[in-house]
């Protein structure tokens, strides 16, 4: 708007808003997506954070939505988007491996671990006492004089029970060390290294009343490992009968690192506590020392 002063000059007027105020600057039409860019990229930058980068990688999605749909969207906030969704794959992945470590490994339950080629034969400790011998009858003779007298058989002795023998100590000296591609290939197939007699080193990661007192779940490695986590086969170790003779693992308790001398038994299927199941080599324990 223009009016003309007393010199006759033209002199510019301020122009108003509608509501007769000041006009009111035009807001950035970019800022939408220059949120969702911002956000996007932070969504990218925490994708290792479990359930963070992959809530904020959502928002970001969004936000780029929201400005596409405003015709506000450029080439850069499209790029935002995608690095919001490798934000939000890999917040995923660290949050269902963190989810997986917590629930694994798994408890074998009451499961008892049986030998895939056999069962083991129970030698019976008693030994069998014979009964008396009787005298066989003696036939009636029609005459008196042939009838021989009666003999009087002497009541055999007691014979004393003989306690059973304690087993013979293993011959440690026969057992085979092994390397890692060995061992490896024994828990790949521990139905083909059946009545192997090895070397192996482990953590005893359970032993309690679900086990019982004769299995425990133990993971073992061919040579003693630094780290616990270093002891990556898992298995299942048993003694004596497997349920209630077995003084050998008396003195043993889980996170125990132990040496054992076993003969493999084969392999072990049972249920885990997530509704799976899963296989393991099982290893009848000979001898086992605490290191």
């Amino acid at each position: 708007m223009r009016r003309t002063d007393g010199a006759g000059d033209d002199v510019a007027l301020p122009s108003y808003g509608p509501d007769g105020g000041p006009p009111k600057p035009p807001a950035p039409a970019g800022t939408l997506a220059l949120v969702a860019l911002i956000v996007c990229v932070a969504a990218f930058v925490l994708g290792l954070i479990p359930l963070l980068g992959a809530l904020v990688g959502i928002v970001g999605i969004v936000l780029v939505v929201l400005a596409a749909r405003r015709g506000l969207a450029t080439r850069r906030t499209y790029v935002g988007a995608g690095a919001a969704a490798i934000g939000i794959l890999a917040s995923t992945a660290v949050t269902l491996a963190l989810v997986g470590l917590a629930v694994l490994p798994d408890e074998p339950g009451e499961a008892e671990p049986t030998v895939a080629a056999g069962e083991i034969d129970e030698v019976d400790s008693e030994p069998v006492v014979d009964e008396a011998t009787t005298t066989p009858p003696v036939e009636e003779s029609t005459t008196e004089a042939s009838t021989p007298p009666p003999t009087t058989q002497p009541d055999p002795e007691p014979t004393e029970e003989r306690a059973p023998a304690p087993p013979a100590a293993p011959d440690l000296s026969t057992y085979e060390e092994l390397d890692e591609r060995t061992l490896a290939q024994i828990v790949k197939s521990p139905d083909d290294h059946l009545a192997r007699k090895v070397i192996l080193h482990g953590m005893i990661t359970q032993f309690d009343a679900a086990t019982g007192t004769c299995i425990m779940r133990v993971d073992v490695a061919h040579a003693p490992q630094d780290k616990w986590y270093d002891y990556e086969h898992n298995s299942v170790g048993f003694a004596g009968d497997g349920e209630t003779e077995c003084p050998i693992l008396d003195p043993f308790v889980a996170d125990d690192e132990v040496q054992m001398w076993v003969t493999i038994g084969g392999s072990l299927s049972y249920d885990t506590q997530i509704g799976g199941s899963t296989t393991v080599p099982v290893y009848l324990i000979d001898a086992i020392e605490l290191r």
